[in-house]
Order: C-alpha cells, then sequence, then structure tokens
C-alpha cells in the first residue's frame, strides 16, 4: 500500500486532511438501516442459548493468550486491559466465559502475562471467586497489580489485588455501592508515587439493569479515589460537577474513558447518543475538576417520549491520551440516532466514521460532523470504512451496537508521536453468512508535522483472511518503537452477545505486536527530540490557598517537590515518585503556610529547578 503525504490545513498542531483512501460508498438500505438502541448488557440477556457453534479454527499468525465463549468486550468504549511494564513484561485481561449453555455462570476476568518474550498458558478458569465481567488492569503498590471487575445490576465493584505482578495469588475485596443501589461498567488507572493512587470512573446501576435512580439520574456516572490502594475511599460516588441531572437525563454503560495519568493531571472522556461528547480533566490529582465540551447534544434532557429528528452524536466508543505539550486527543465513533416518541430510542447501526479532535480546538460544529464527507474534507475524519481498488461495497454487518468504524485507541510514544488504532468494517473477503470482516486499522500523526499518515489495515493480506478483529486494546506505552495490542478474533462476524443473529461460537484473544515503521512515510523524522524539562511558575502568584505549576518531562523520570522559606528551612516534602514524560500539573496547598516569600524547588532525577511563591 502507498504512503501518502496529505495537504495539511491550519490547525495548531498540524491536524491535515485525511489519506487519499476515501470512504466506501454505502447502500441506502444499510444507511438507513434502523435498530431499537441497545440496553447496556449487565448480567442476564435473551441471546444466551446454544445455537450453531462456530469453531475458530484459525492457525494463529498472533499469539493467543486466551479464549471465550462469551463474546463481548465492552458495550462501547474499551477498558485499561493491556499493561506494558518499564521491564517490557505485559499484563492482559478480558472477560471470559465458557458455560453459554447456563448463562455464563463461570464468566469472570482472564488473565494472561508475558515475560516479555513468552505467554503463559491460556487460562481456564477466571481470576475471581464471584461472577464478573469488564475487568480493568493497572499496576499497584510498586510492582504489583490490581483488577477491577464489576458484578450485576444492585452489588458492589469486585477489586483483585496481589503484590507482585505475573505470581501469586489474588486477594479480593468489594467495593460497596452505598448510597447507589448498585455499580456497573467501571473504569480504572492508578498513579502516584507507587501506584497506590487508585481512582474510579463508575455508573451507578440503570432500572433496566435492577438498579433505581440516583440523584434523579437513571444511570449516574461517579467518581471514587483511594489513596491507600485500595483499603479506604477518601471519594465515595461523588458526581461531579456538569454531570448531574442538571445536565443529564443519565449515561450510557461503558461510554467513557480514562486517558493515561500525568503526575497529578487526570482526565477521562466521555460521549453517547443523548449525551455530550466531552473531556473531564484534573490537575490536582482529582479533588478539583473541569469540563471541557468536544461535541455538543441538545437532546441531553429530551425524554423518550418526546419525538427527535434523526441526528449525530457520538456511538459511546471514546478514547482520549494527553501528549508531552500537555494536549488532549481525543477519538470517537461517530453515530446517528433518533426517537419516535414511543418510549424507545433508535440507531442507525450503518453510520462511520472515527472523529478526531485535540483540546487546542473549540467545541465541534456539528453542522461539520453531520455528513461524513463533510467530516473529512474538514480534516476531522480520523478512521472510516475504506473503498478499495477492487470497488469492492459492504455486503452486510453484525450489530455491535456501536458504528461500523469504532473502539478508537490512542498512544504516544517518547517522541511525542502520536499512534490511532480503531476496528472498522472492511470491504472484500466477505464471510459466508454472508457479513463483511471488522479489521484493525491505524494512523499517526508526527510531532511537528503537518501531516497525518495514510490509514493502514493491520490485518491486510492472506493470513487475516476469513477473521473477525473487535475491541481493540493498545498499551498505553510502547517498547522498542513498537506498539502492543491485544483483540477478540474469530471466525464469526459479529457478537452472538450483542446481535441475536449471531450464533454461539468460540473466540480468541490475541495479542500482536506492530512496528511502528509501518507508518513512518518517507520523509517524516519520527524521532524529533522532545522538548527539554520546563518548570513552570505558579499561579496564582501571590496566593492565598492553593497554588498550580506545570512541568513538563523530556523523559520518565524520578520528581521530587520541596518548598523552603527565606532562611532555606524545608517546610513541605511531596514525593512524586516515578513520572512518566509529558506534561503535568502539580499543587500546593499554601494555606497553612504564614505570610511571606517562599520558594518551591523541583528535583528532576538530581536536576533542581526553583521558583518564587509570595503567600498572602
Amino acid at each position: 500500500m502507498k504512503r501518502i503525504l496529505l495537504i495539511a490545513i491550519t490547525l495548531m498542531i498540524g491536524v491535515s486532511v485525511m489519506a487519499q483512501l476515501k470512504p466506501v460508498t454505502m447502500s441506502k438500505s444499510l444507511t438507513n438501516k434502523v435498530l431499537p438502541a441497545p440496553v447496556a448488557i449487565d448480567q442476564v440477556n435473551t441471546f444466551n442459548q446454544p445455537g450453531n457453534v462456530v469453531v475458530n479454527s484459525k492457525a494463529a499468525l498472533d499469539d493467543i493468550i486466551g479464549s471465550s465463549r462469551y463474546d463481548m468486550q465492552s458495550n462501547a468504549s474499551m477498558m485499561s486491559r493491556l499493561y506494558l511494564w518499564p521491564d517490557g513484561s505485559l499484563s492482559g485481561t478480558w472477560t471470559m466465559g465458557m458455560n453459554d449453555g447456563g448463562g455464563y455462570p463461570d464468566r469472570g476476568t482472564g488473565y494472561n502475562y508475558s515475560t516479555g518474550s513468552d505467554w503463559g498458558n491460556t487460562p481456564t478458569e477466571r481470576i475471581e471467586t464471584v461472577k464478573t465481567g469488564w475487568p480493568n488492569i493497572h499496576p499497584w503498590n510498586g510492582n504489583g497489580e490490581v483488577v477491577l471487575a464489576h458484578q450485576s445490576g444492585t452489588t458492589g465493584l469486585v477489586l483483585s489485588t496481589r503484590p507482585a505482578k505475573g505470581t501469586g495469588s489474588w486477594t479480593q475485596t468489594i467495593i460497596a455501592p452505598a448510597p447507589a443501589a448498585g455499580l456497573l461498567w467501571p473504569r480504572m488507572i492508578t498513579s502516584g508515587p507507587t501506584h497506590n493512587y487508585v481512582h474510579i470512573i463508575t455508573m451507578t446501576s440503570p432500572v433496566a439493569n435492577g438498579g433505581q435512580l440516583f440523584n434523579g439520574m437513571d444511570g449516574a456516572l461517579v467518581y471514587y479515589r483511594s489513596l491507600n490502594g485500595g483499603t479506604t475511599w477518601d471519594k465515595s460516588c461523588v458526581q461531579l460537577p456538569g454531570l448531574t441531572s442538571t445536565e443529564y437525563l443519565g449515561f450510557g454503560g461503558d461510554d467513557y474513558a480514562w486517558v493515561e495519568p500525568h503526575g497529578d493531571t487526570l482526565a477521562f472522556v466521555v460521549g453517547g447518543g443523548w449525551t455530550d461528547t466531552f473531556l473531564m480533566y484534573s490537575f490536582d490529582n482529582g479533588n478539583t475538576w473541569t469540563k471541557k465540551i468536544i461535541m455538543p447534544n441538545y437532546y441531553n434532557l429530551s425524554p423518550n417520549t418526546v419525538a427527535t429528528p434523526a441526528f449525530i452524536a457520538c456511538d459511546g466508543t471514546v478514547a482520549g491520551a494527553m501528549d508531552k505539550d500537555g494536549v488532549f486527543h481525543v477519538a470517537f465513533g461517530r453515530m446517528r440516532v433518533t426517537c419516535d416518541g414511543s418510549g424507545a430510542t433508535q440507531y442507525y447501526p450503518g453510520t462511520d466514521g472515527i472523529v478526531y479532535w485535540n483540546s487546542t480546538q473549540a467545541a465541534l460544529d456539528t453542522a461539520i460532523i453531520t455528513n461524513i464527507d463533510s467530516c473529512y474534507e474538514h480534516g476531522i475524519l480520523l478512521g472510516y470504512v475504506a473503498a478499495n481498488s477492487a470497488g469492492d461495497t459492504i455486503v452486510d454487518f453484525p450489530t455491535y451496537g456501536t458504528a461500523l468504524s469504532s473502539w478508537p485507541q490512542i498512544t504516544v510514544d517518547d517522541y511525542n508521536n502520536v499512534y490511532f488504532l480503531w476496528s472498522s468494517l472492511t470491504v472484500g473477503n466477505p464471510s459466508p453468512d454472508p457479513y463483511n470482516y471488522r479489521h484493525i486499522w491505524g494512523r499517526a500523526w508526527f510531532n511537528g508535522k503537518s501531516e497525518w499518515t495514510e490509514m493502514i489495515d493491520l490485518n491486510e493480506g492472506v493470513f487475516y483472511m476469513f477473521q473477525e478483529y473487535a475491541y481493540p486494546a493498545l498499551a498505553k506505552s510502547m517498547k522498542n518503537d513498537k506498539l502492543q495490542i491485544i483483540s477478540q478474533t474469530s471466525a464469526q462476524p459479529g457478537s452472538q452477545i450483542k446481535d441475536a443473529n449471531i450464533p454461539v461460537h468460540d473466540v480468541n484473544i490475541e495479542y500482536r505486536e506492530v512496528d511502528a515503521s509501518i507508518f513512518w512515510p518517507v520523509g517524516v523524522d519520527n524521532k524529533t527530540a522532545a522538548s527539554n524539562n520546563v518548570v513552570g511558575k505558579n499561579y496564582p502568584n501571590p496566593v492565598k490557598g492553593i497554588t498550580y505549576f506545570s512541568v513538563k518531562l523530556e523523559k520518565a523520570a524520578n520528581v521530587t517537590v520541596e518548598v523552603s522559606n527565606v532562611m532555606g528551612q524545608k517546610i513541605m516534602t511531596m514525593d512524586k515518585g516515578a513520572v512518566n514524560a509529558g506534561s503535568q500539573v502539580y499543587s500546593i496547598d499554601a494555606s497553612q503556610l504564614s505570610t511571606g516569600i517562599y520558594f518551591y524547588t523541583v528535583k528532576i532525577n538530581g536536576q533542581s529547578y526553583t521558583h518564587k511563591m509570595i503567600v498572602e
């Protein structure tokens, strides 16, 4: 496939119009196909009945790290399922269940570990003692690891920890849901000097899943924080500003995803068919939060008894990442939805397009988003079903409850290059059903350049024929200029859990390492050095309470902050531990300091940077 440089448009970080692969033309019957909006699946569904079993007979080109017959990994956005450790080892998780005839009572977290060269044996049992789903994995308490999953509509979340990655027994605790009736579809990250700060966003159980209204919302998004590894929670079931019943009737299950944390900077992205698409960020480890609209939704508070026109929204699949300049990059699936006023909402599964936005931009104009060609022309169409040289068209597709291109993933390398992956319906090579298969696609934006790379089909070629690639999860760091990916694969397109027309079938969880050089066009220096370390001046200054300052790291480093008076006496010390490369924002609480002049010193791997702070 030729690699074509693109025509630049004027954006702050140099976003260009997209590659010259054109979006495929769809028949009106597929484009205008409308279905009832899917209810977010928790534990029980009507589809779990034995069918014509389809065996995944593929001889693996990639590493198979697990298998399952429960074939759904998310209602929408992907959680953190693959973690790349600094030593090159990997921890991977997925939802696993084999007993389809019994409603998957054995469902739980499938886990596998790689030393960096070899994965362990594929597991046959979940790590929990109870039925769970939707696992998230992150480092914990130094060299340990933590997995968070949910149970059912009226129970708490299951937190599993162990002190050493890749080995040992798991300790299981329950995060009680009160004051909510239950908690579902969690997303978790860890941060802090030893990854002992645990942050969770999760949904209170909606009425349809056995729950009840929470502060007037049918499915409220709430925040949890622990500063001691999950032993206690200093923030529990907190509704953040701008996420209440004043703004929304409720949220959709899995319509949200964390951005990988950077020091005290936290962020997550939210988007759904009946909510705004927006970014929430905090510069003080989750104490205070700011909301930034990415794409407005004018029907946030419209009940399903009121008819609406068909309009464009997010399909619930979102992803975000922060680069080393402190810019947030966001990608989300594009979906057309409507309501006829009869008490139910509908969506158009033939909608296509992964939309791009970054935090240097204003909110997206919904008039531009309405038409996929308009998205393409305005340089915000990141991914789509691409036409091929053979002129193949879309035959048909199973429904996942998302758009034809969905589940975006983003990571940033040491040189501030940004890589994007997603799963997209791919023309040609239809299955016997007949359905088109989904493949994993990708493209990149290079630091300081004004071109996007061309979209690349990562499953192109005879070795990937007759296989579905769905639910991709991308590690948020890279090893030796390589991307690490796990995805769900099968010879059968679609999810039987999500689509009653799909038979019960086996799926594999496959790991793949992709050399990032496949994205590097001729003439692009992909390893332009990032900026040197920079410590900013605090603001506000003078200060009466909390003041903030930025730290930009050229590469990962140990960071310590010290505050001293004019006599050189240390007043306070804050050990931030190992901090990822890039921009972070830290805070100093000066409310207990006497009026006067102080100095804060940031030590980065032994180098010191000092600024003056005035306390009123």
